[in-house]
């Protein structure tokens, strides 16, 4: 197929970190550490909430949120954080304007599912992006990606290759 990349994107397993709907990139990364660099703002992910947890995340995490995820300002800052702590992919119920592209921008694929609340904290998933499917290691659940367009996968194709992603 003319065009098309021919790196094909892993099959990813990871840990569910879960929330509820409605969490604004400002609880995700506090706005007082937005100015820091990825690598001391992910040390600071979810402060406002949980000061514990960002020592708790690791790489190969999965955030995973219901509706509305990342509104508010900061999303740029709190998706590069995400990503400077190792997680893998962010899944929500839907993203708030601007935060899908932000958490692309940072590398990590913004992936939507009709039920994110089958997935808890704790939980191992495996996120097949070419299948287009989210399975719940822990239940067996298994829900489709309903945002994965040819689009979205040839610009995370790009990624994986070292190269920007087309716009």
């Amino acid at each position: 197929m003319a065009g098309r990349s021919e790196v094909r994107l892993p099959v990813l397993t990871g840990r569910a970190w879960a929330f509820a709907d409605d969490l604004a990139a400002a609880d995700i990364l506090p706005a007082r550490f937005t100015r820091l660099p990825a690598g001391e703002a992910a040390r600071r992910l979810f402060a406002d909430l949980d000061a514990s947890l960002a020592a708790q995340l690791r790489a190969g995490d999965v955030l995973v949120a219901g509706q509305h995820l990342g509104g508010g300002t900061g999303g740029s800052e709190a998706a590069r954080a995400l990503a400077a702590a190792g997680v893998i992919a962010v899944v929500a119920g839907s993203f708030a304007p601007g935060f899908a592209e932000a958490v692309l921008a940072a590398g990590l694929p913004p992936l939507e599912v009709d039920a994110p609340a089958i997935f808890h904290t704790g939980q191992r998933l495996r996120l097949n992006l070419e299948a287009g499917t989210i399975a719940n290691l822990s239940s067996g659940d298994r829900l489709p990606v309903r945002n994965l367009s040819e689009d979205l996968l040839e610009r995370l194709r790009a990624r994986l290759a070292g190269g920007s992603p087309p716009e």
